[in-house]
């Protein structure tokens, strides 16, 4: 590794094609590190590039477990980085710029690695003491530098004039092993694609429809500050094609609800329950306002049974907190009582936004089995 340090900035001078200095890395410096840290190559891979025709700015050796990824491009690995100048070099738990480039856009793309790379790092139990360094710099000028960069999640700098020796080298490889392995059940059975979409959820001021995420989503509702002139510029009749689910850890399908749609309901209501609107309801510290709570008419939880989006302004009902935990948990009677009433309002509205369905279908998926 010091001899890549010292050797690199000359060695990108001279010919790309068979030079020993990309040998080493490919080869000799990947061979040692499997060796030594003794490295299960059926659940690891291990790879080392100074560039593709020619040479990079910053070379890497990467160690990928198979089962999330085996390219630096997308995923989860852990990867030694080269500091552009040679003054040192990084271990670090990183993910690939690529996919978010790609997915979002350079721009909004460095937000996303950035704002994943702070939750995981949240998440993570076993990130080693010495591994607990929260950002890189390669002193590199190119977008895949600044991408490492980005994506950092943990890791530890070693510097030239004071690289550690082998054994603590090694030492700390096998440490952040642990928090790989960690992250990797983290991820459960979801794809690289479906994991990210999990993680960024809140960021983008989506919530799951369980109920371990109700009140954080009902809280967001409150918190979220909406204009006017956004709600008047949202077409409350035009249909939109169901979105793709989330997968949970253990790769269960399941639904979002945005934050924000909740909160233009409740402004559109006017912080009115909409079963009654002479309920009296206290006043939100967070709005101001009466204190209501969103729900959804047609459950969110049944949308694979539609083609379009279940959660849009015409299926999005205001209720104070009373009525609310009635249609969930009171008895048939009353909870079909109100839930008629509810649909007699909103029957045209669900028609316009491509959702068709009876009152007998809504009751079934109420639970409710008596008939008025």
């Amino acid at each position: 590794m010091k001899k890549v340090l010292k050797n690199y900035q000359h060695a990108k001078s001279e010919t790309f094609k068979n030079h020993p200095l990309g040998y080493l890395i490919r080869h000799e410096i990947k061979g040692n590190l499997i060796v030594e840290a003794k490295l299960d190559l059926s659940k690891y891979h291990v790879a080392g590039q100074v560039g593709i025709g020619k040479w990079a700015e910053v070379p890497w050796i990467s160690i990928f477990i198979k089962n999330l990824t085996t390219s630096a491009t997308r995923g989860y690995y852990i990867v030694y980085l080269f500091n552009a100048d040679g003054s040192g070099l990084y271990v670090s738990l990183n993910q690939g710029w690529t996919y978010f480039k790609e997915k979002y856009g350079t721009k909004l793309g460095k937000t996303k690695i950035q704002k994943t790379a702070s939750i995981i790092r949240e998440k993570l139990n076993t990130i080693p003491q010495k591994m607990n360094l929260l950002k890189i710099s390669l002193k590199g000028e190119g977008d895949l530098a600044r991408g490492y960069e980005l994506g950092h999640i943990c890791g530890r700098y070693y510097d030239i004039s004071n690289l550690q020796d082998e054994e603590v080298i090694i030492s700390d490889l096998q440490a952040l092993l642990i928090t790989y392995i960690e992250l990797e059940d983290f991820i459960g059975n979801r794809s690289i694609e479906q994991f990210n979409d999990f993680i960024l959820l809140k960021e983008d001021g989506l919530f799951l429809e369980d109920r371990d995420n109700e009140e954080k989503y009902q809280l967001a509702t409150q918190q979220f500050i909406v204009s006017e002139s956004i709600v008047e510029g949202y077409e409350v009749n035009k249909k939109r094609e169901r979105p793709d689910p989330i997968f949970n850890k253990g790769g269960q399908k399941q639904w979002t609800r945005n934050a924000g749609l909740a909160s233009k309901a409740m402004m559109l209501s006017n912080y009115t329950c909409e079963i009654d609107r002479s309920h009296k309801i206290f006043i939100s510290k967070s709005t101001n306002k009466p204190y209501v709570e969103s729900h959804h008419l047609v459950p969110i939880a049944k949308q694979e049974e539609f083609r379009f989006d279940l959660d849009q302004l015409a299926n999005l009902i205001c209720l104070c907190p009373l009525c609310h935990r009635l249609i969930h948990l009171g008895k048939d009677e009353e909870k079909e009582e109100r839930l008629k009433k509810l649909f007699e309002q909103r029957k045209e509205q669900l028609s316009w936004i491509g959702i068709e369905i009876t009152f007998s279908d809504l009751k079934r998926m109420y639970g409710i089995s008596k008939y008025i």
